[in-house]
């Protein structure tokens, strides 16, 4: 990691966390004239404090705002106490590793912001150099919409590149595959090689955001969309009301006995197998049969197995 000035970098971030937090919801814009930088700074400002977990998204008029209920009204140390640490850590640039000292006790702080009075488990990512060559290239070929030619380890193949996303604690390029005109998910760590094509795909944000909505896993296959359904009982139903575990969860009808009918839209089926899973015996898929038979077959090898020892 290259040397940077934490001392700004850390008087930004706690800035615009406030306003976050505020809920006064900036544009980036704003924030590059208020602190003097660029707009590109402050999108890496944005994306490094994502990956410290704050959840900052944007509304319908693509100003930056957390995620509805998150907030920082709560806080370890004020302003100035992470600012004045910020300039004492400065004192120790030539301290071997220090940039990475820094990174590590930046991330721990912002994240005790939320500890009291909550505790907020938060899924441990894959760790990315996000200011590689590499990736500061492949968010400039994103951005730029330009149709690349990606050497992977195991192949080589043309893609039109449309966002790096996260799935279970690991990195990946969502992208159309040019090979098949198929959109797909690829491991980011996997990519060897980025080779600009010259030529810009016109595939609207819009559409792109419409596929991510029915993306639930590393396994998203593109055009093979299906739904399962499945019965959820009383006990748990509750929580099937409470929140949907996939974004595309629909309740279609609620039993007398309290149970519910649950369905989700899918393109594989280990977008939804661990979740079935988890929550046995309180629910039962009812379709497709070739799932429902598949989730009874591995139960019984699984008690098969046990039975055996």
């Amino acid at each position: 990691m290259v040397k940077k000035d934490y001392d700004r970098a850390l008087f930004r971030f706690v800035g615009i966390l406030t306003k976050l937090s505020d809920d006064t919801r900036p544009t980036t814009q704003e924030l590059a004239e208020e602190y003097f930088v660029t707009a590109r700074t402050i999108q890496n400002d944005l994306k490094r404090l994502g990956m410290m977990h704050f959840p900052i998204t944007k509304d319908k008029e693509g100003r930056h705002m957390f995620e509805k209920g998150f907030s920082l009204n709560k806080t370890v140390l004020s302003k100035d106490e992470m600012i004045f640490l910020s300039l004492a850590l400065e004192q120790f640039n030539d301290v071997d590793d220090i940039d990475k000292i820094q990174e590590r006790i930046y991330c721990k702080l912002f994240q005790q912001q939320v500890v009291n009075p909550y505790f907020i488990k938060y899924e441990q990512l894959e760790d990315i150099d996000i200011d590689s060559p590499l990736i500061s290239e492949l968010e400039k070929l994103i951005e730029l919409s330009e149709i690349t030619t990606i050497e992977f380890s195991e192949r080589t193949t043309t893609l039109e590149l449309y966002k790096i996303a996260a799935f279970e604690g690991f990195w990946y390029l969502f992208a159309k595959d040019l090979s098949d005109n198929k959109t797909k998910v690829f491991k980011l760590s996997a990519i060897r090689k980025l080779i600009p094509t010259g030529k810009y795909h016109k595939t609207p944000h819009s559409k792109i955001e419409q596929i991510l909505d029915k993306v639930h896993s590393a396994f998203f296959e593109d055009g093979n969309s299906f739904t399962v359904r499945i019965k959820v009982d009383e006990p748990v139903a509750k929580y099937f009301k409470a929140r949907n575990f996939l974004q595309t969860q629909t309740i279609e009808r609620e039993a007398k006995d309290g149970s519910l009918i649950v369905s989700f839209e899918i393109s594989h089926d280990e977008d939804v197998d661990n979740l079935i899973k988890s929550w046995l015996p309180h629910v039962e898929v009812l379709e497709p049969l070739r799932f429902r038979q598949k989730i009874c077959d591995e139960l019984k090898s699984y008690v098969k197995r046990l039975e055996a020892k």
